[in-house]
């Protein structure tokens, strides 16, 4: 609760008329010493309409409100001047990265367009979802409707804006607290089959750039940042493992990985060993080239040592992972996958390592997230096949379930007297009638034999046993 300090002054804004003329008013309100300045704060109003007797009314009534804590503490401040406030603070701070400052500033530059010139305390609920609905309908900075998950980003980043203006008292109350979150529509990534991975891999060509950069994220899952940051000094070929400990960002800022889980081991296969030391090759043979070209400049001489980044640019310098986004949409036509994105590469490595059956743990750790649940719902994905041959498991139990119960109906009874058995009933399944079903010609019907006329199960007899007893189908 703010506490008021003086009994408030009203200041004439219209100077060219009398008092008794004047409609025009803005009130001051001391609230205490500033203890960095020395000099007394004061929170102010406009006030307007009004003949002088009703702005005093009016300044008691703003001077019970700061009491209560029901004002603003700055009043006429736009919405532009405080984006800019927070994000020189944030920058100022050293916490946050040049990426997230870099995003939160064009995001406030879109949220400006609508209510930029808006005074911040004015802001209301209607107001944000009037901007919502706009932005949704073309309303941009690009002229392209925005998507409900760039919206669900936005209003995250406001949310956290208008938090710190009510922690700041600049505020009173969050109007995103009435508002709702746009939902999140971002489309579901996709994962290849080992069989387009398997026609990828082959169409690459490993010795340049751009394909070892596609090569290692598909073969050991690697994120384009992580693809960058990789220098010759990483790869052990002795021991055939990978160090994962840095990532580059589109700074040019070379940097630890941002969690202690990005920080890892990798072993590889024997034919990523092979893809690279084909490139290494090929790379110290470009820089060969390279410097017999430039053998009369000062610059431009290039030599391949441990520090060498793995993929290059056109200017033999470490390659930006927005580059490689660039060179991806430039050839993934030609793979035959026109419309996919990079990253969905690495959905699909550990989709790949998820149908092999590899420990969710282990999948973790290959992935570097901070723990499996991530790797599980987002990374690894179904395919059609798999679920079919989790529908054979079922149907399989179902059958042999209907085998015992027809046994115990039809034959327990009749079982020879006084002979001690154990009785074990077999029924193909499923899976047992996929080489008939491919030596049907066409035009012919097949009837499986489970629906043609029933035959006797095949028994086994099997002394030892006191009673008659039927074990589950084999």
């Amino acid at each position: 609760m703010a506490k008021v300090t003086g009994e408030g002054t009203i200041v004439q804004l219209e100077k060219d008329k009398p008092k008794s003329k004047c409609r025009k008013w803005q009130l001051r309100v001391p609230v205490g010493l500033d203890p960095r300045t020395g000099k007394y704060k004061t929170r102010t109003r406009r006030v307007s309409d009004m003949n002088y007797t009703q702005a005093k009314k009016a300044l008691r009534d703003f001077i019970e409100e700061i009491e209560d804590d029901k004002v603003w503490k700055r009043t006429g401040t736009t919405f532009e001047e405080c984006a800019a406030d927070f994000m020189d603070r944030r920058e100022q701070s050293g916490e946050f990265t040049q990426n997230t400052n870099k995003r939160y500033r064009v995001q406030f530059k879109a949220i400006s367009r609508h209510i930029g010139k808006a005074d911040v305390a004015s802001i209301t609920p209607e107001m944000i979802e009037d901007m919502y609905l706009a932005m949704r309908q073309g309303d941009t900075l690009s002229g392209k409707p925005s998507s409900g998950a760039y919206l669900n980003r936005l209003h995250k980043m406001l949310n956290l804006f208008f938090k710190h203006l009510v922690n700041e008292e600049t505020i009173v109350r969050n109007p995103l607290d009435r508002v709702a979150t746009p939902a999140n529509d971002t489309k579901e990534r996709r994962a290849l089959t080992s069989a387009r991975m398997r026609s990828l891999i082959d169409q690459l060509e490993v010795e340049t750039s751009c394909d070892i950069a596609y090569f290692l994220a598909i073969t050991m899952g690697l994120r384009r940042g992580e693809i960058c940051a990789l220098s010759w000094r990483d790869v052990d070929f002795d021991n055939r493992v990978l160090t994962v400990s840095h990532s580059f960002d589109c700074f040019r800022n070379l940097k630890e990985t941002k969690t202690r889980a990005g920080t890892r081991r990798l072993p590889m296969p024997e034919f990523v060993c092979e893809a690279l030391l084909r490139r290494k090759a090929a790379q110290r043979e470009y820089f060969k080239t390279r410097n017999y070209v430039n053998r009369h400049h000062r610059t431009g001489y290039a030599e391949q040592d441990e520090d060498t980044p793995v993929v290059l640019d056109f200017y033999a310098q470490r390659a930006n992972p927005d580059t490689l986004g660039k060179w991806w949409k430039r050839d993934r036509a030609a793979f035959g996958l026109d419309g996919w994105c990079l990253h969905e590469l690495r959905h699909s490595y550990l989709s790949m390592l998820a149908e092999q059956g590899v420990h969710p743990k282990v999948m973790q750790e290959l992935a570097g997230h901070a723990n499996a649940q991530i790797t599980m719902d987002i990374y690894t994905h179904v395919n059609m096949d798999q679920k079919r041959e989790a529908a054979d498991v079922v149907e399989d139990a179902f059958l042999s379930v209907g085998a015992e119960e027809e046994f115990m109906t039809r034959y327990a009874e009749g079982a020879p007297a006084g002979k001690i058995c154990k009785v074990r009933h077999s029924r193909p399944s499923r899976r047992s009638y996929e080489v008939l079903r491919g030596a049907v010609q066409t035009g012919e019907r097949f009837v499986p034999d489970s629906y043609q006329q029933q035959e006797s199960p095949r028994l086994q007899l099997v002394d030892g046993t006191s009673d008659l007893q039927v074990s589950e189908a084999i």
